[in-house]
């Protein structure tokens, strides 16, 4: 019963919205096909897998000199919002735990990211 209902070519609710969703892709590419990508980025916003480029400036001659590129340098934070990941061949979307560790060395989890102070992140991932 379920291949007779679902495996026939029927067009479906879920078919039906896919190819709205083509339909309004290709008129978006039409309408935006002869302008740059930072006009495009205007109105459409950043699309997804889009990477940014930052410049620093006014940075303290001890930063260039202790710079070592293998550390992260961290230049803010998230609120409690999805973060895509992109690790090796995987792609995922999820949301941190954040937490502070105490004075007796355990990791308190936090509702709110502290203002005006680090905490470290957790998440979740596919193996």
């Amino acid at each position: 019963m379920f291949d007779a209902e679902c495996d026939e070519g029927e067009s479906t609710y879920f078919h039906g919205l896919k190819g709205e969703t083509q339909k309004q892709a290709q008129v978006r590419n039409l309408k935006f096909e002869d302008q740059d990508g930072e006009d495009r980025a205007q109105y459409e916003g950043f699309r997804p897998g889009i990477y940014i480029h930052v410049e620093i400036e006014n940075v303290p001659c001890k930063f260039v000199q202790n710079f070592d590129p293998h550390y992260p340098i961290i230049l803010g934070g998230l609120g409690n919002s999805p973060v895509i990941f992109s690790v090796g061949w995987r792609r995922f979307q999820n949301i941190s735990l954040y937490y502070i560790k105490d004075h007796n060395g355990r990791q308190r989890l936090l509702k709110y990211m502290p203002q005006h102070m680090h905490c470290g992140a957790t998440f979740w991932g596919k193996i």
